[in-house]
């Protein structure tokens, strides 16, 4: 049976194949945080990047599994695919896990477009609650984007994934006015956007390797700055990295890069903390 254990799965021995590290440098602690009858804001923001950085390792440990065992590696289909991987990923820290989580919004003012005003009912992708007295909640949308790094591209996102992240920051948004109404709890929470990112090339237009390692940070900039022209400032933002580029040129680089005429340096999950 599957142990599920992130230490042995990012250990050195696999370093070879791939690794898994936390870009942070978009996230400060200090500006980070839930109300101060849970404790202090510091205290709240670090506790949120240990969680953020084992619950990818746990996401990125359960679909590379998935791709080693049977040859399917959700994470980098859709967002749907990968949902059971991060409820799976969520309840190996915590037994208190939703998904779909329903709430009735009619009448709730929501956002300028009246479309979406005139709904009766939405769902939240994931909610979870750390345990303890100094314990979170965490309120979760997720989206899946792509980024195109060959020695053409442009490294930015294309209209359709720029769309989809100020969806999911939109949708995070409407959790607040959710709780205004006292539609959902008003807990001690964090809000976060959470994107799965493919970044990937064709085989044709590989760039040097080594001229990638500045992308888990471009990627979260450039998600920051679609949230800062939506007028929204995140509390932060984290980018955890699974970086498969060590298996390019080795025997299992068909394993490791499903698509015969692609390479896939790395799959990132970023989080946006609003």
């Amino acid at each position: 049976m599957y142990d599920y254990d992130i230490q042995k799965r990012f250990s050195e021995k696999n370093a070879k194949l791939y690794r898994c590290y936390l870009e942070d440098s978009l996230y400060k602690s200090n500006s980070v945080g839930v109300k101060v009858s849970r404790g202090d804001k510091a205290k709240g923001g670090r506790k949120l990047k240990g969680f953020y950085d084992e619950l990818c390792r746990h996401i990125f440990d359960i679909n590379l599994n998935l791709l080693e065992q049977i040859g399917d590696f959700p994470i980098t289909y859709n967002e749907q695919s990968n949902s059971a991987a991060i409820a799976m990923a969520l309840s190996c820290l915590t037994p208190y896990v939703m998904s779909e989580y329903g709430v009735d919004c009619k009448g709730v003012d929501l956002r300028e477009d009246e479309s979406q005003n005139k709904k009766q009912r939405r769902t939240i992708d994931f909610w979870c609650a750390t345990e303890g007295s100094n314990g979170f909640d965490i309120w979760i949308e997720s989206k899946h984007l792509w980024l195109n790094v060959g020695k053409r591209a442009r490294w930015e996102f294309d209209s359709s994934c720029i769309g989809r992240i100020k969806e999911a920051i939109t949708q995070v948004r409407d959790i607040e006015q959710l709780q205004l109404a006292e539609r959902v709890g008003d807990y001690d929470d964090f809000k976060l956007a959470l994107f799965s990112i493919n970044v990937y090339c064709a085989k044709e237009q590989a760039p040097d390797m080594s001229e990638l390692d500045s992308i888990p940070y471009v990627v979260a900039e450039m998600i920051q700055n679609v949230a800062n022209e939506m007028g929204v400032r995140p509390q932060g933002v984290l980018c955890s990295a699974l970086d498969l580029r060590p298996s390019i040129a080795t025997p299992k680089e068909n394993i490791y890069h499903l698509y015969e005429k692609e390479y896939l340096p790395f799959v990132l999950l970023c989080g946006v903390v609003l």
